[in-house]
């Protein structure tokens, strides 16, 4: 079995899962309409007929991006409008507009993704640094886009930007933890071992301070109600039509609304530690987020899954040095999962139905979340050595 080498999937210790480049800002000459559109979303969101400026737009040119940085740019300009053309009005919109419907579905081909906003446009490349020699961090960061924008929305994201920058440590953790592994270096395991725990640990710290500048009243009403799916959506119960999408022959199609559980950090640490989930319908789920995914991620998970037993090592070493750390980290993960427990409590639970499309007892991803997230949280738990 091959270690899970970083390098492989375009992941490196210093950006984690982020692009390793700083996201481009702007598209080139021949979709300077959309990419302005996306810039005045807040304001084209307060004004009227927004679905009808968006019918408006001129065809978008694939062919006038430049590189991989701008391809993703395309792809969160076209999946923001694309979300708030959906939900810019009380009721729900069944169809997408060829105009937006045809370059969001080629464009999602060529990132590997489907046509719908996912965590890797929202949170993973919508940055910039301000001092672009300074930490990828908050306080040193912002958004590219936004829907309403303000403190709350900037915040909630910003929050998981630095997530993923923090992961960075971990994800070559785990190559190292898989290397030692082959090697039978008991030492070099739990060196591993201690810079995952450290990088778990500055992750937790980070999701922390989510509740300084995000209000839950604000983001259950203003940040939440754009980034919801057409699947397990009970305005949209026969999903949404892709106008001028042959591959779709106008049928409509039920993806699911961006969420965190299509980051790929928390599977690739199940996948390290062999946390494993019940199969249920929860473990479908999380199987169907990858979907979401760049296929990259995906990829390296999969070779985490698939690579050296870090597990298998530390019990059969039998050595307590090496337990005591390693259920330190499965610990941090359990952790982790019941902090984002509690704040599905407080941020989305504990608020008012205000909109029928805004459920209180379902995720952004079309989800029973609360049951889901506690399941993981305990399971997470028994599984230490």
């Amino acid at each position: 079995m091959k270690p899970a080498k970083i390098a492989d999937y375009g992941i490196t210790e210093e950006y984690g899962y982020l692009p390793s480049y700083d996201p481009a800002q702007s598209l080139s000459p021949g979709n300077e309409e959309w990419d302005q559109f996306g810039k005045d979303l807040p304001k084209l969101l307060m004004g009227t007929n927004f679905r009808q400026r968006v019918k408006a737009l001129p065809q978008f040119n694939i062919n006038k991006l430049n590189g991989e940085a701008e391809v993703q740019r395309a792809m969160l300009v076209l999946s923001y409008i694309g979300q708030a053309y959906q939900w810019s009005e009380n009721e729900a919109a069944t169809v997408m507009p060829a105009v937006l419907a045809k370059p969001w579905y080629e464009v999602g081909k060529l990132v590997g993704r489907p046509p719908i906003l996912s965590y890797q446009s929202y949170a993973s490349d919508n940055w910039r640094r301000f001092d672009k020699s300074g930490v990828i961090e908050c306080g040193n960061i912002g958004l590219l886009q936004c829907f309403l924008g303000g403190q709350d929305e900037e915040w909630f994201i910003l929050i998981h930007i630095e997530i993923e920058k923090k992961a960075g440590k971990a994800l070559k953790a785990i190559e190292q933890a898989q290397e030692a592994v082959v090697l039978a270096d008991a030492e070099k395991v739990e060196a591993a071992l201690v810079k995952l725990r450290s990088a778990l640990a500055a992750m937790y710290e980070v999701l922390g301070r989510m509740p300084e500048r995000c209000d839950p009243y604000i983001y259950f009403h203003r940040v939440r109600p754009y980034i919801f799916g057409w699947r397990n959506n009970p305005s949209l119960p026969d999903g949404v039509v892709y106008e001028g999408v042959d591959h779709y022959k106008g049928v409509g199609q039920k993806f699911r609304g961006e969420t965190g559980a299509q980051s790929a950090i928390i599977p690739a640490m199940d996948g390290v530690l062999g946390i494993e989930h019940e199969k249920d319908e929860l473990r479908e789920y999380l199987m169907e987020m990858r979907t979401y995914m760049p296929p990259a991620h995906v990829a390296f998970i999969q070779a985490v899954e698939a690579g050296p037993s870090v597990r298998d090592f530390v019990t059969s070493t039998k050595k307590s040095f090496l337990t005591e750390v390693f259920n330190d980290c499965i610990e941090l993960v359990a952790n982790f999962r019941a902090m984002h427990l509690e704040y599905a409590g407080t941020y989305i639970h504990a608020q008012a139905q205000a909109t029928p499309g805004n459920p209180s007892a379902v995720g952004t991803g079309g989800t029973p979340f609360m049951v889901y997230l506690r399941k993981h949280r305990d399971e997470t738990k028994q599984q230490t050595i």
